[in-house]
């Protein structure tokens, strides 16, 4: 599909200068949780901006920076393009060095539909290996993240 990405992402967000202090748009195909910043988020860097280009489907990572160009802020938007048309799934304001990390659920879901299902498969398989599967000892983990849960 070809689209002017400048134009698209102004209208899914009329309050964005775009590139004013420079950013990046790449695609986003998977998830690599060893690292824990942007590098995490597997995909490819793709040409866009304020002309037409040729868009495939699927779910892209936009970074736009916007302030002064000594200290600028970047936002990070996830986007689904569907048939010419964004969707915006998550965004993250005047991302830090860990703003990777607020979107992996959101990238996860987007990318697999069992994601949750999945991840808690993963840490209960997790804390059984590290645990030795100590009765007490998980019991003990058990009663911790209920207390943690309560303050949420």
């Amino acid at each position: 599909m070809i689209l002017n990405w400048c134009e698209e992402i102004t209208e899914l967000d009329p309050s964005i200068d775009f590139r004013r202090c420079g950013g990046w748009l790449k695609t986003v195909e998977g998830l690599d949780k060893s690292v824990m910043n942007g590098y995490s988020i597997t995909g490819d860097f793709v040409k866009a901006g304020d002309y037409k280009e040729e868009m495939k489907n699927g779910l892209y990572l936009d970074c736009n920076k916007e302030g002064r160009k000594s200290k600028p802020k970047q936002d990070i938007r996830l986007i689904r393009l569907h048939d010419g048309k964004l969707t915006l799934v998550d965004q993250v304001y005047d991302g830090k060095k860990n703003w990777a990390v607020d979107l992996w659920d959101s990238i996860g879901e987007e990318l697999n539909a069992n994601y949750k299902q999945d991840e808690t498969e993963k840490l209960t398989s997790l804390i059984l290996d590290k645990t030795g599967k100590d009765k007490k000892l998980i019991n003990d983990i058990i009663n911790n993240l209920s207390l943690k849960v309560e303050d949420f």
